[in-house]
């Protein structure tokens, strides 16, 4: 029997990632698909549009067999934290084939040797990175100036790291390799527009220009979004009908600009001696949150104030994101040392995912969580610590459903698998 392993956002399922999906199956001959999902606050540094069950029930309804939460301290954070800790997860089952995700290059020996280059960087490339640092240049920036300047570099390396899903892939394989993991990495090119952006396709949109299209459609009426052309032909059935329940639940959507008056208000009464313990925050960057905190209108315009060559926007998101759920760098630090996840939290399945389930829980060496209120009785205090920033990512995020009465917190510890 073989297990594929996928990472997934899934903001909203579209039809992009049923390709990639059933590319997977195809593939790697896999007889079983588990999924990695990100929880409620996502990579980019936002809200995820509609809830993390939701979500789930869009990957059952494709057919994966086991969906697992990535916590938001992982699934909201840089893609070193999000590949590491969800590669971690995946090779905690015991039972993973292989691990198969999209980029834009689609050629897995490509990648396989910028993460080989990446992980044992020469003493000439931290030289020339740190040079761009020190010039204020973001890392990413830097990475790439550094990248131009040194001799004996793999072909290609500096377009393939100018791409996002590129960047995770080479952070998966990264990560695989750190762990000694014996997950096979697999790589399928990505199907239409660019990740980041805004214009709708007639078919194979990004997520980003599904989720602009579908906040300008809603905005004008609720229900506009379900005879829309350009969104039923992006998305599988499935998920259009399970954003039609959320919104009709009043659930969703779920905007950033939602909690501006909340963020505005936090960054204005924080100290400046508690913002500094953020994640990402550096460098006297909580001076530039205060101060644009002070003198800004909205949430873009915040943003657009702390934002520089060096700090870029989904950085600055994170931290955002890290502010409203109380995260601490110091936690986020201590998790990396201690291996990254402490637990594995599981959001749905199948009759196939029960069956494999079954099987991991004779084989993995972390607690599986299936009834978050237990969560106290778990042995790491790591892993509690863990658990209790996910309670409070959830009840933050549920203030940002339009039905007041959806508000209601502790509904973490409420859930239960979805099974279907």
């Amino acid at each position: 029997m073989f297990v594929a392993g996928i990472i997934a956002v899934y903001n909203p399922l579209h039809e992009g990632h049923l390709f990639h999906f059933n590319k997977t199956l195809k593939e790697t001959g896999a007889d079983f698909a588990v999924c990695i999902l990100s929880s409620n606050f996502v990579q980019r540094g936002e809200p995820s549009i509609v809830n993390k069950w939701a979500r789930t029930r869009m990957a059952l309804d494709i057919g994966v067999d086991l969906v697992i939460e990535l916590p938001s301290a992982f699934s909201c954070a840089s893609a070193e934290y999000f590949a590491s800790a969800a590669v971690r997860i995946l090779d905690s089952l015991n039972c993973v084939d292989y691990l198969c995700f999209g980029s834009e290059e689609g050629k897995i020996q490509d990648l396989e040797s910028t993460a080989e280059f990446l992980a044992n960087e020469s003493e000439e490339f931290k030289i020339e990175l740190k040079k761009g640092m020190d010039k204020g240049l973001s890392f990413a920036a830097a990475r790439q100036r550094a990248i131009i300047s040194c001799k004996n570099v793999p072909d290609n390396i500096g377009s393939i790291l100018n791409k996002p899903n590129n960047i995770l892939g080479v952070e998966y394989i990264k990560a695989i390799k750190r762990l000694g993991s014996s997950i096979k990495p697999v790589t399928i090119k990505r199907q239409g527009q660019d990740y980041n952006s805004i214009e709708l396709a007639a078919s194979f949109s990004s997520a980003t220009s599904i989720r602009h299209h579908l906040a300008e459609t809603v905005k004008l009426n609720s229900t506009m979004f379900e005879t829309d052309t350009f969104i039923n032909s992006n998305l599988p059935k499935s998920s259009l009908e399970i954003i039609k329940n959320e919104i009709n639940h009043g659930r969703g959507p779920v905007f950033s600009e939602t909690f501006e008056i909340i963020l505005f208000h936090l960054l204005r009464q924080t100290p400046l001696s508690e913002l500094k313990k953020l994640p990402y925050v550096a460098e006297g960057l909580e001076n530039r949150l205060k101060d644009a905190a002070m003198n800004s209108i909205s949430l873009l315009d915040l943003i657009s104030k702390v934002v520089t060559s060096r700090y870029p926007t989904s950085r600055i998101k994170r931290i955002l994101c890290a502010l409203l759920t109380g995260l601490s760098a110091e936690l986020l630090e201590e998790l990396k040392t201690n291996g990254y996840a402490q637990y594995i939290k599981i959001l749905g399945f199948n009759e196939k995912g029960r069956i494999l389930l079954n099987k991991i829980k004779k084989s993995t060496d972390i607690p599986i969580i299936t009834q978050p209120a237990s969560y106290t009785k778990l042995s790491n205090p790591l892993a509690i610590r863990l658990f209790e920033h996910e309670i409070r990512s959830n009840d933050t995020y549920v203030l940002a459903y339009p039905d007041a009465k959806q508000r209601i917190g502790g509904s973490e510890l409420r859930s239960r698998p979805l099974y279907i």
